[in-house]
């Protein structure tokens, strides 16, 4: 399967969420502006272009000092980190930074214009260039504490197929799970570009807000709806999460950060789209699955759904699509459970930046 990544057109326009709004969002800016610093002109020439880096980005890397061993180490601390992005943010990231030359005597323009060329996937340099901007704040954020790296499972899941239609066909759960939740299909992908609306629950939505930032911009500013619930970062649930996570955190504080991090994310997406509907509403709960359903009450309604794990990385979650008009059982029966949790009397409504 071909790496796949979102289109940003909507309606034969073009809109892009300023990704350094995301970065500030996540208290990353300046982390994020020197890396971009790394990129410009022709990319890492030489270790000594490390010595741009923000103090926190020396520390990931291991640069203790700016002298010529700790920068060579630094720099191939750097090539690993990108060698360890997931597939279709690798070669972004290789583009972007051109360790020593490795693509050519090209420039930062060139070199996008060179990859648009190469990947079909990638668009327009224009689009390539958004999407290079994505992949670093991904990188960036994959550095935090406690996050995890791409976490690739050892079996890579084997041909895709739309579940069994009839009642009690054998279905191999191989067949049935087939959503990852890390490397998302070209059908979820395809969801986003076709639908008007989507109603979101689930954890934190950190690692979607951004990788899907462009997309929820897109709808709200084409006059479609966005609801998401959201763990509150400021009750007992988050840190129930975090208890179950393949990689919880140490402090209770750094759970509530990233929550709100997520939040801010959500936020700054609605701002960019100078749209009020996205709306955004908080509960204390351990929610019973992450969801995702686009235009949930038209005829095209579906769902992707991910079951929670007990401490494994989040691509082994088991994930599945679900079609309102082939299982409208089914569908109802996940729907509901987004209704019944938005509408519960403790989920909290979240408006212009503050919990009401």
């Amino acid at each position: 399967m071909r790496p796949h990544t979102p289109s940003n057109m909507v309606y034969g326009h073009r809109v892009r969420m300023n990704v350094a709004q995301l970065a500030k969002a996540q208290g990353l800016r300046d982390d994020f502006e020197s890396l971009q610093r790394l990129r410009r002109g022709r990319g890492i020439s030489s270790p000594d272009a490390l010595c741009t880096l923000s103090s926190y980005l020396k520390r990931v890397l291991g640069i203790q000092q700016e002298t010529e061993s700790y920068l060579t180490q630094g720099l191939r601390t750097l090539n690993k980190l990108i060698e360890s992005s997931p597939p279709h943010e690798r070669e972004l990231l290789r583009m972007s930074f051109n360790i020593e030359g490795r693509l050519g005597d090209f420039d930062w323009l060139d070199r996008t214009e060179n990859f648009s060329r190469q990947y079909e996937w990638g668009g327009s340099s224009r689009n390539v260039r958004h999407q290079a901007d994505i992949a670093l704040l991904q990188l960036l954020v994959r550095t935090l504490p406690a996050s995890e790296a791409e976490p690739i499972p050892s079996w890579d899941g084997g041909v895709a197929r739309e579940p069994g239609t009839e009642p009690g066909t054998d279905v191999s759960a191989s067949n049935f799970f087939t959503e990852d939740y890390v490397r998302n299909s070209p059908r979820f992908n395809e969801s986003w570009k076709v639908s008007r609306c989507v109603d979101i629950c689930g954890f934190g939505h950190n690692r979607m807000a951004v990788a899907y930032s462009v997309e929820i911009g897109q709808m709200l500013r084409a006059g479609g709806q966005v609801r998401v619930l959201a763990q509150d970062p400021e009750g007992r649930s988050v840190l129930e999460a975090n208890r179950r996570s393949s990689t919880p955190k140490a402090h209770d504080e750094a759970v509530r950060h990233q929550h709100r991090s997520g939040i801010s994310t959500l936020e700054a997406i609605r701002i960019a789209a100078g749209s009020d509907q996205l709306q955004l509403r908080l509960y204390d709960i351990m929610p019973p699955f992450t969801g995702y359903f686009f235009d949930p009450n038209a005829e095209s309604a579906h769902a992707y759904i991910w079951f929670w794990s007990w401490r494994q990385p989040s691509a082994w979650r088991p994930g599945f699509l679900v079609r309102g008009a082939a299982d409208p059982l089914w569908y109802k029966r996940f729907h509901d459970q987004f209704e019944e949790m938005w509408a519960d009397g403790e989920t909290r409504e979240f408006v212009a930046g503050r919990p009401q």
